[in-house]
Formats: C-alpha cells, structure tokens, sequence
C-alpha cells in the first residue's frame, strides 16, 4: 500500500507517495531531527551579549547578531523583550545593548552594584521563558 508522504525542500512542500515500511523510517528520521535541532537549540541558546544597538533595536550591517540569527529570529527577540516590564526592558537595553556597564548603571540607579545583577539576572530568566 503506499503512502503519500509531504516534506518541505526550498521553502517548497513536496509530496511523494512511498511503501508503509518506508514512511515509517521517513517519520523515524523526521522525529530525530527534530530532536536533535530541539536538542541544539537548548544547549546553544541565542547571546544577546555581542549584539549591536543603533536606533530603536538592532543595527542594520554586518552585527554579529544580524549574522547568526536571520528576521524572524530578531522579530521573535524583539516580541519577547516587548513582554517584558518596562524597567526590565531598559536594563537590558542598556546592559546588552547600548553597553552601558552594570557598575554604571547601578550608579544611575542610585544602588549597588548586586542590585542591578540580580535585576539583570531577573530579567534574564523572564526573556529566557518567553524565549
């Protein structure tokens, strides 16, 4: 009996038909995949430490963000940090960002220089669950 079995190659859905033994490897290798990139994506989490910042988020050129991660992964950070307070928001801007130094802003803020850690650290693990 065969089976049609639809892939994606270019941006491009393709359907072929394929025996029962067959499909069934080809979902065996799909689910594989798929754990192995979900797998990646964990242990290698985006940076935002290395981004450049110009205008309202990101710069546009040859930033080592814009090189590792393509639109939509940049639409997707700029949602998340969208979700974020407004005070945790203006932290990571100007940490990552803008590379204003936690001692720095720490001064600006009137506190100490653990206050504005665990803050940062804070916000961090908000982004990371939006993430």
């Amino acid at each position: 009996m065969k089976i049609k079995y639809t892939y994606q190659f270019n941006n491009e859905n393709i359907t072929i038909e394929v025996d029962e033994a067959d499909y069934e490897i080809l979902i065996t290798l799909d689910k594989e995949e798929y754990n192995a990139n979900r797998k990646h994506s964990r242990r290698y989490p985006i940076s935002l430490e290395n981004a450049d910042y110009e205008g309202d988020w990101f710069a546009d050129g040859t930033d080592i963000l814009g090189e590792l991660i393509d639109k939509q992964e940049k639409e997707h950070i700029r949602f998340a940090l969208d979700k974020l307070k407004p005070a945790q928001r203006d932290l990571i801007r100007a940490i990552y960002f803008k590379g204003v130094s936690v001692n720095d802003y720490a001064a600006q803020e009137g506190v100490d220089h653990s206050a504005i850690s665990h803050r940062l650290k804070k916000a961090y693990k908000n982004l990371k669950k939006l993430l």
